[in-house]
């Protein structure tokens, strides 16, 4: 886990240990998840610096909601794991908002609803996907 201005972020160290505990959990329900190692090691680096980045000087993802956003999309629709990327999304979409303090006051069914709607989106609806989840989040998003 690292720190850059108010914000801590998931590393890939930090990414590898909820992948373990997903798939520790995953056997529990007859669902076995293949190991971190086949993962994509690229996109788990872009993903590691995806929230951090930007342009010209400007966050390209300034607020909480924004990072957490694109961290729940980047996992689900670049299927970086070989199985459990809804599950891992969200998984990572709860512990990020954790290590900055929030959480999201929503039904479990309603967070693996929206990882499936998010799974059968298009990609090329990017824009309108990203802000609909920044909006979601935010109408969500509770102090922990």
């Amino acid at each position: 886990m690292t720190g850059e201005n108010e914000f801590l972020y998931l590393d890939r160290e930090d990414y590898e240990r909820l992948h373990e505990a997903l798939a520790e959990w995953a056997k529990t329900q007859d669902e076995p998840i293949p190991p971190f190692a086949l993962a994509k090691a690229g996109d788990i680096e872009s993903l590691a610096s995806l929230p951090r980045r930007s342009f010209f000087g400007q966050a390209a993802y300034p607020t909480l909601a924004e990072k957490a956003a694109i961290i729940f999309y980047t996992i689900n629709k670049r299927q970086i794991f070989l199985n459990g990327n809804k599950r891992m999304s969200t998984l990572a979409l709860v512990v990020f908002l954790r290590i900055n303090g929030y959480g999201l006051e929503v039904p479990p069914d309603d967070l693996t609803e929206k990882a499936i709607w998010l799974a059968k989106t298009e990609s090329l609806d990017f824009p309108d996907i990203k802000a609909g989840l920044i909006e979601w989040i935010q109408q969500h998003l509770r102090p922990a």
